[in-house]
């Protein structure tokens, strides 16, 4: 089972006020094929992309035994190829390489240095866990946009060559409303008992008091509970009918699944797998998730999510059975298509030669990136006031709920939330 944004490699970070804002010192954290020998290359050109080649390079593990992710390739991949059908770069052919991080701490430095070594113009995409990476690229001015934001040495929420566009990190705060927005009126909390949770746990506080429901009970559960029981037969003696969950996967399962239809359940997507829910069966239907990114759905109101799909049905009949609809997920997918896009309209208005340097440089000055409704325009400029996660640059989420009947999340509304205003308005 895939874990995408846990509790691990949390990085400290606080809200400077008095009160309840204290408190909310938050944690955040984040919440693919390539060759075997760590790259794998396309470069589908266009004859209107007259100019030398770039490459842009995507860090994921795929083929271990833990986590992998082929579909953030695939969707790298297919970004690419649409860029180059319409004339790549400022005229620059695109070249995709992928390195695989294996999961592996020498690996994931390995590939960073592959970066360097091979000159990218930049890296799209880069989930690693072990860190490492960021420092690296730093020293060579090289950008990483779209990094999951795990990494235990925090770096990706901090290097000034970081651009994290995926705030579930901020997810905690957001899912009392989402709760509510799905018919909750009484909130409760299942976390584990770590010094980590804390923080996360403040955070769900923080956007309780923001809508006017206060969450209680609050449960810490040990991290090695198996029989999750008595947490929710507590919640159920509580009143409570809305929880918001701080724990992994597995254990949010555990909880979902003996919850049923009494308690609506939250937690972040990305982190829970409609493949597994799907075996959970109506006892699921209560789970409302907070993404960053409109559901893969939603193409009819969104027409860069339409592209995406297009794309990515480009690359799967090009023969890249990554790009399967079977494998596309909304927070790993569009995040990995996202960043390549960031890349190509950033790139585009670079002045002089394009190189990882200019780049940086382009970015660093890019004010209203319109990215067609996907997140809202973002301000490169504009770094978050959250020591140690500065470099989260759109910090608005959006509600989806499980469904069945359709195996698959489907959009709770329209509205959209800001969880770093949430935690403002908690703070005041």
């Amino acid at each position: 089972m895939r874990r995408r944004y846990g509790l691990r490699g949390l990085a400290r970070t606080g809200l400077a006020r008095a009160g309840l804002a204290a408190a909310l010192a938050a944690t955040l954290a984040g919440c693919g094929g390539g060759s075997d020998g760590g790259s794998g290359g396309s470069a589908a050109s266009d004859p209107a992309a007259k100019g030398s080649p770039v490459k842009l390079m995507i860090i994921a593990p795929t083929g271990t035994a833990g986590t992998n992710y082929p579909e953030m390739v695939a969707s790298a991949r297919a970004a690419v190829r649409g860029v180059n059908a319409r004339g790549g770069i400022a005229g620059h052919p695109v070249e995709l390489v992928h390195c695989n991080e294996r999961n592996d701490a020498a690996s994931a430095k390995k590939c960073a240095q592959q970066a360097v070594d091979s000159g990218v113009l930049a890296v799209v995409s880069e989930v690693s866990g072990t860190g490492g990476i960021m420092p690296i690229l730093q020293n060579a001015g090289i950008p990483s946009i779209g990094s999951a934001g795990i990494s235990a040495d925090g770096s990706e929420l901090s290097s000034p060559v970081s651009y994290v566009v995926s705030p579930l990190t901020l997810y905690p705060a957001v899912c009392p409303a989402l709760l509510v927005k799905a018919g909750a009126s009484h909130l409760g909390l299942v976390g584990y008992d770590l010094s980590a949770s804390d923080r996360l746990i403040v955070m769900a506080e923080g956007g309780a008091k923001a809508v006017s429901h206060p969450i209680n009970p609050k449960i810490r559960i040990p991290i090695t509970t198996s029989d999750f029981t008595p947490a929710i037969s507590q919640l159920s003696r509580s009143g409570a009918d809305g929880a918001v969950l701080v724990v992994f996967d597995q254990a949010a399962y555990a909880v979902i699944s003996k919850s049923g239809q009494q308690i609506r359940t939250c937690h972040a997507a990305g982190t829970l797998s409609p493949k597994y829910l799907a075996t959970l069966g109506p006892a699921a239907d209560k789970l409302v998730v907070a993404t960053a990114f409109p559901e893969l759905s939603q193409a009819a109101q969104f027409p860069e999510v339409a592209r995406m799909v297009s794309e990515l049905d480009a690359e799967q009949a090009a023969g890249d059975a990554d790009a399967a609809p079977a494998l596309r997920t909304t927070t790993t997918t569009t995040g990995a298509w996202l960043s390549v896009q960031i890349a190509a309209k950033v790139g585009s208005q670079v002045s002089g030669p394009l190189t990882s340097k200019n780049l940086l440089a382009q970015l660093n000055r890019t004010r209203h990136l319109d990215l067609g409704g996907i997140v809202p325009p973002l301000d490169l400029t504009a770094t978050t006031p959250i020591p140690g996660a500065e470099r989260i640059f759109n910090t608005t989420l959006r509600g989806a709920r499980w469904d069945s009947a359709s195996k698959s999340f489907v959009p709770l509304g329209p509205e959209t939330y800001n969880g770093l205003d949430i935690l403002r308005r908690a703070g005041s």
